[in-house]
């Protein structure tokens, strides 16, 4: 391989590594180690107390749940750095756009969504960001 086909595989295979670094630290996807349910104890079926899960599926699932949340946060993470013009890490859009003290209140057929000022520009940049996508990308 050339040396400059070998550097560009590396930095890509470093930011994937990056990313699921990143995904593991600021999700922390807790995934299962339950044994194995036994096919046989001492010769015999054993008896099922229990209702055995499949701990593969169970880490599938919840790999596929994690990964769905990156993906999210990520999206909303370019485009608050788009409207910010400053960057932005996952951890700090978790924690000052996301995890925020809320209100909800329920007023004739409407839904009120009560938070706090700075925590309410955050998110007034980041709607009038995805509304500018919704409209741009309608054809």
């Amino acid at each position: 391989m050339p040396a400059q086909a070998l550097l560009e595989h590396y930095r890509q295979r470093g930011t994937a590594e990056g990313h699921f670094a990143e995904l593991m630290d600021v999700l922390a996807p807790a995934l299962s180690s339950a044994r194995r349910p036994k096919s046989k104890y001492r010769g015999q079926p054993p008896v099922q107390r229990s209702v055995s899960i499949d701990a593969f599926a169970n880490n599938e699932v919840r790999l596929l749940l994690n990964a769905l949340a990156y993906n999210l946060v990520h999206a909303a993470r370019v485009l608050m750095e788009q409207a910010t013009g400053e960057g932005w890490g996952l951890r700090r859009v978790r924690e000052r756009v996301l995890k925020v003290a809320a209100r909800v209140l329920l007023h004739a057929r409407r839904v009120v969504l009560v938070i706090g000022r700075e925590s309410a520009s955050l998110w007034q940049k980041l709607w009038t960001k995805l509304g500018s996508l919704s409209t741009a990308h309608i054809t």
